[in-house]
């Protein structure tokens, strides 16, 4: 998995998220709202009452301190938008 800063200003910050097909994004949680961009490929994102397959053109909202993690089904990238001083948590929470 690759995540780094990708833009940032006084109120948001864009992430960009890398993963490979069979990686997975453990369980975590965001502490601010965050807004998904799928770039390329094809993820299945687990929450504690759903789960969502997010491919190549989708978004998603995701509320901040929802935990969740997500298995890389098609080699993935993404835009992940979060308040400036938001930040991704990981292993912390249950499902």
């Amino acid at each position: 998995m690759e995540m780094k800063e990708a833009y940032s200003n006084d109120l948001y910050k864009v992430l960009s998220v890398t993963l490979n097909v069979g990686e997975a994004m453990p369980l975590h949680h965001a502490t601010s709202d965050a807004f998904i961009i799928a770039k390329k490929g094809k993820g299945k994102i687990s929450f504690a009452d759903r789960q969502v397959i997010l491919a190549q053109g989708d978004t998603l909202l995701i509320k901040a301190n929802e935990a969740h993690k997500m298995d890389i089904l098609e080699d993935f990238s993404s835009c992940i938008i979060l308040s400036r001083d938001g930040r991704i948590d990981f292993g912390k929470d249950t499902l």
